[in-house]
């Protein structure tokens, strides 16, 4: 188990960094500090990289939170854990930008009426915009939205699937209308589909570990089903051609969890485990980061000597700060802060005996 996680540890700080590589590449060619290449360009690729990464991180979460809830404690648990990993990063640069925003003209925030203020604080503090076309504050929350989403609609599928008392109508009512609002969903944000290629694997991972050993003939195939999975992007991931992407997303994936060849030790290699460790302040501090320094470097570039040198400075600057910024972030906001949440929470409500012996979202369950 704990060399599986190391790989996935790895597989997200992979994924991390190839958001940020991507949103590099894009700023710099919206800042004017590279020229946008043709289709067939191979730096084209870079395209790709941001929507790969975050449907993987979908795959991820939809494997670790049915893993999480089929083995461990409660849902009113469950929810708490999940609330604290999202929303002390979340919630701390939701209030700087609020906060710096109207000052600074960012975005669709210049000369904001109060109410609108108001009401576009509150519905990026729910994390909406992503799911409901509303204006989002954090370019990059989109993806929580989704992730929030899903998050809830498993929670409730387990509770409702896992209520003994009650009645098979009932039961079988309410997750008709799961089902349906999934289905909704998932017409209107295709990409949710990648939260069940997660859970296939999930259910899927023990029958293919037994049904295929580990033979050299597997050493390359990670590596493979990433370069055919850039492939199938090509074709524009959308409803008419979503589920190749599914189906080479689910093989990818499956090679990570069996930790089969070449793709599976790099995974496991100190940088990766330690940019895994960081990945979640990675990715929501990096577009923070390269906000202030697109702003400084037509400044920076009047004084250096080639036009070229201010994307590699702007490249460096960007990946070297927003690393460092995302070391600060992990140890304070995502451990010490949150450590202490959890306990604190866990102290006065979720451990005491009175709390697990009447809550109503609790379940009981096999040990794990």
């Amino acid at each position: 188990m704990k060399k599986m996680n190391d790989t996935l540890t790895g597989l997200r700080g992979w994924l991390a960094i190839s958001v940020v590589i991507f949103h590099i590449y894009g700023s710099s060619i919206l800042e004017g500090y590279l020229k946008e290449y043709p289709r067939d360009h191979w730096s084209y690729l870079i395209n790709y990289a941001g929507p790969i990464s975050v449907n993987l991180f979908f795959i991820i979460s939809g494997y670790l939170i049915t893993r999480t809830l089929l083995q461990h404690g409660t849902v009113g648990r469950f929810a708490l854990n999940r609330i604290l990993r999202i929303y002390p990063v979340f919630l701390l640069i939701h209030l700087i930008v609020f906060a710096a925003g109207p000052w600074i003209g960012y975005k669709w925030m210049e000369d904001i009426s109060v109410l609108n203020y108001i009401t576009h604080f509150l519905s990026n503090l729910l994390l909406l915009p992503g799911v409901f076309p509303l204006p989002i504050a954090q370019i990059v929350a989109w993806s929580l939205s989704y992730e929030m989403a899903f998050y809830l609609l498993a929670g409730l599928v387990f509770v409702i699937y896992r209520r003994v008392s009650m009645p098979v109508l009932v039961k079988a009512i309410l997750l008709g209308a799961l089902l349906l609002v999934s289905g909704v969903l998932i017409y209107y944000h295709p990409n949710m589909l990648f939260f069940i290629v997660g859970i296939a694997s999930y259910f899927t991972e023990s029958f293919l570990r037994r049904a295929y050993p580990y033979r050299r003939a597997f050493c390359l195939n990670g590596i493979i089903w990433f370069g055919l999975l850039y492939i199938s992007y090509s074709y524009n991931v959308q409803r008419a051609y979503i589920l190749i992407p599914l189906l080479i997303s689910y093989l990818f994936f499956q090679s990570i969890l069996l930790q089969r060849g070449f793709m599976s030790r790099l995974l496991q290699l100190r940088p990766m485990q330690y940019l895994g460790k960081i990945s979640y302040s990675l990715y929501m501090w990096h577009t923070m980061v390269m906000f202030p320094l697109k702003k400084i470097m037509p400044k920076l570039g009047a004084v250096l000597p080639y036009p070229g040198l201010v994307f590699i400075v702007y490249a460096l600057l960007s990946l070297v700060l927003s690393i460092a910024v995302s070391h600060i972030s992990y140890h304070i906001i995502e451990l010490r802060l949150t450590n202490y949440l959890k306990r604190r929470f866990t102290k006065s409500s979720l451990d005491s005996p009175a709390t697990r012996s009447t809550s109503l979202i609790s379940i009981r369950h096999g040990d794990t």
